[in-house]
């Protein structure tokens, strides 16, 4: 169980820790009976952590036994807390390998259910491009970068966001039928990789690519390469994302050798 320190400590904190620890170390799936007589919890108070823990992703059911295991949010933090220091030091040489041959911009971001975060950049060689500083924020529905994430996203997630939220129409070409848009994440999803002919800016044109996926599927960030719709198009298009596809592979392996050297 999770020590305490002796100082203030938050005994609901505690009992959370403890329930990921025995659950993370756990030989089999655990239920809400046996977790609180191993834990020696009342089981009122593991069902009402388990059910917080479930609401954020930290934590699965099984459907046939109803047991738990741990959810991909721990899976993406635990991906960020080994290879966070380096992801970005790794991917910048290919993504300006990827800037300068194609001479568009290229942005690294991460994903939570309210946005997503740009955390490395290319910008394109040329004076007239698009770009953003590192941190700003687009929403989750932005176009390639939005599908990459959302089409990995567990259906139960997906179908409470669409459920209450609507899908803005950013311009006369975003998908905002819920079913359309729940069929455009299912091809995104089979191709591992995303488009968005100015869906999400008018004169954009943008391809998305998952950069880490972990065991869940989840990506722990995904890359995307943006340009004017009137030269980033056509052949020059789809041979940046067979490029991108490429790319991305080949910083996986560096992160996963850097992963394995930080274990050993």
């Amino acid at each position: 169980m999770a020590k305490k320190n002796s100082g203030y400590n938050a005994p609901v904190l505690h009992k959370a820790f403890a329930i990921l620890e025995e659950i993370a170390y756990g030989q089999t799936e655990l239920g809400i009976s046996d977790l609180a007589r191993k834990l020696d919890i009342p089981k009122s108070t593991v069902y009402g952590i388990i059910q917080a823990l479930k609401e954020i992703g930290a934590l699965i059911q099984s459907e046939n036994t109803h047991k738990f295991k741990l959810g991909p949010t721990l899976v993406r933090l635990g991906n960020q807390a080994l290879s966070g220091i380096n992801i970005r030091s790794i991917a910048r040489p290919h993504m300006n390998k990827l800037s300068k041959e194609y001479e568009e911009t290229i942005f690294m971001g991460i994903f939570d259910e309210q946005g997503i975060t740009i955390i490395e950049k290319s910008d394109s060689p040329l004076d007239i491009k698009i770009s953003a500083p590192l941190g700003t924020r687009i929403p989750i529905f932005a176009g390639a970068t939005g599908k990459i994430f959302l089409s990995r996203m567990r259906k139960k997630m997906l179908n409470k966001i669409l459920m209450e939220r609507s899908i803005p129409k950013y311009t006369e070409n975003t998908i905002t039928d819920p079913e359309k848009f729940r069929q455009e994440l299912e091809k995104v999803r089979k191709q591992g990789y995303a488009k968005d002919f100015e869906e999400y800016i008018q004169g954009v044109n943008a391809i998305s690519v998952p950069l880490l996926p972990d065991s869940w599927g989840w990506p722990a960030a995904a890359f995307w390469m943006v340009g004017f719709s009137s030269s980033f198009t056509g052949e020059k298009l789809e041979k940046a994302i067979s490029a991108c596809i490429k790319e991305a592979s080949e910083i996986a392996e560096k992160i996963k050798a850097a992963t394995i050297s930080i274990n050993l």
